[in-house]
């Protein structure tokens, strides 16, 4: 009888820890708190982000997704002044964040659709997609994107379904008492980031933080990083009909970006920006083909004095790059048809 009494304890203390978990999940939040959470770390722009979207009438014209290479490579207000110079709607926002993972993207990019209505969504991509969801998801997604993430094959589903009652609880408490327990949740303007932001030359530093690259790394230093890098790089391992399973948060979530995009009259193309000495060609190619034209950068890729680190451009490589998108985006604002 006593491993009978013993099994029935252990159950009933899991039950038990399962009723708070669950009844900890649905206590109420503040969202603009929830995208506070990140702030002092490599992803603290999400604040500003949400501001953006929420707390700024200004428009969005033109709206970049991505990893930090599209972060360090394109600078939004330098964009939008050229754009502006001809005449065209010049409202640009880079809302790429750090570190690869399309669920985030498509959660900043409904999260601006509520209130906005780009003309155009450019989408920053890699030679390889990353079989993972971004880091931050557990932080920014709103709570039902985090029990049902819309694919069966999301890697980081049990750590964040288990991380969501300990946010909830958090949010709980500092909508309780913002400021003392927690982010503050009025708006203020006077801390406000501006409606658009350069984010290039930021690179992300190995134990966390951001430097501000405007000189381009040491040989040593780039190919350590391209080292570090190509050992990192897992090649497909089920067949390409199975991608939709191996690689499902880079598919399921552009699907989804683009579903959302059109409905609202948006463009979508995609920007491919190598890493030192990387691969110009796509895996996923053929895949972003069916959804737009792919603007491939890939002549920066023979480039060291380009690179502040193997992955990510100086502030003059990132001006030069800007400068070179101006006339694509420029036509795809205006209605010209675009090469694949």
């Amino acid at each position: 009888m006593r491993p009978l009494h013993a099994f029935r304890k252990t159950l009933a203390i899991l039950g038990v820890a399962l009723a708070v978990a669950v009844g900890l999940s649905l206590l109420p939040e503040n969202p603009y708190q929830r995208w506070k959470l990140l702030a002092g770390t490599i992803h603290a722009r999400s604040q500003w982000i949400y501001e953006r979207s929420h707390f700024d009438p200004q428009p969005v014209d033109v709206v970049f997704l991505g990893p930090s290479r599209i972060g360090a490579g394109v600078d939004a207000p330098r964009l939008g002044a050229a754009l502006a110079a001809r005449g065209l709607p010049s409202n640009v926002v880079n809302f790429s964040l750090p570190e690869a993972g399309r669920n985030i993207n498509w959660i900043i990019f409904r999260e601006l659709m509520q209130t906005k209505r780009p003309k155009l969504v450019v989408i920053g991509v890699m030679e390889k997609p990353s079989r993972f969801g971004h880091s931050t998801y557990k932080f920014l997604a709103p709570r039902a994107d985090i029990v049902n993430p819309g694919y069966p094959t999301d890697f980081n589903y049990l750590s964040d379904l288990v991380y969501l009652p300990y946010r909830q609880a958090e949010l709980f408490v500092a909508d309780l008492a913002p400021g003392v327990l927690g982010p503050t949740k009025t708006f203020d303007p006077a801390h406000y980031r501006g409606h658009t932001v350069n984010t290039t030359g930021d690179v992300v530093l190995p134990g966390g933080g951001i430097k501000h690259a405007s000189y381009p790394a040491t040989m040593s230093e780039l190919m350590r990083g391209v080292n570090k890098w190509n050992a990192g790089i897992v090649p497909p391992i089920l067949p390409r009909k199975y991608a939709d399973y191996e690689f499902g948060d880079e598919r399921y979530y552009i699907r989804k970006i683009v579903t959302l995009a059109h409905a609202r009259g948006a463009q979508v193309t995609f920007l491919f920006l190598p890493y030192y000495t990387g691969a110009t060609e796509l895996q996923e190619q053929d895949f972003y083909d069916q959804f737009g034209p792919t603007w491939n950068a890939g002549f920066v890729a023979d480039h060291s004095e380009m690179f502040a680190d193997y992955g990510h451009l100086t502030s003059p490589a990132a001006d030069d790059l800007t400068d070179w998108l101006v006339a694509p985006v420029a036509e795809a604002l205006q209605g010209k048809a675009q090469p694949r």
